[in-house]
């Protein structure tokens, strides 16, 4: 079946404000396997990720609202139909998105904004992986393409529970 959720980033803001901004409250509660509607963890490089078992939630009226003297990135991941996304806004600004739905054919990649060098050698390797399996591979390497862009950024990848910082605590939160 796999993930079927979204999740937001975000940077220059602390956890007061991030709550705030969500209307929600944090419990003492650890979701320790991201099962909750919504959890928060503090990540040691400042981003704060909000994990949502909700595909909808991330929207791009949301993010521009949460950026606001901030930034953000929403992501958007649905393993049953292989489509991934990544968007960041500074300030109420989109300034890119990369997204993959490989109902739209196994090397489906979209984008808009200028994409910085980095998520470019990442597009660039994952398409040539993908074109050595072959198009008709069961591998879908595209798809990782926006989870990578979004991982660079803040260093979180949904699907991985350990990294070289540790791992990330996520607390349940309740809406206010």
């Amino acid at each position: 079946m796999g993930f079927d959720i979204s999740w937001i980033g975000f940077n220059g803001l602390d956890r007061t404000e991030c709550l705030h901004r969500l209307r929600m409250t944090a419990t003492d509660e650890v979701d320790e396997a991201q099962e909750e509607p919504f959890s928060l963890a503090e990540l040691p490089n400042k981003w704060i990720i909000l994990f949502a078992n909700d595909f909808e939630y991330v929207s791009d009226k949301r993010l521009a609202a949460l950026s606001a003297e901030a930034t953000v990135i929403g992501c958007h991941i649905h393993e049953g139909v292989m489509f991934s996304d990544a968007t960041l806004f500074n300030a109420g600004r989109k300034v890119w998105s990369i997204s993959h739905f490989a109902g739209d054919g196994p090397l489906n990649l979209e984008n808009s904004g200028e994409l910085p060098a980095e998520i470019l050698t990442i597009r660039d390797r994952l398409l040539a992986k993908q074109k050595a399996a072959g198009v008709s591979s069961d591998v879908d390497h595209v798809f990782d393409i926006p989870v990578e862009a979004a991982q660079l950024v803040t260093s979180y990848r949904y699907d991985q529970w350990k990294f070289d910082w540790g791992e990330p605590v996520f607390h349940v939160l309740k809406a206010k």
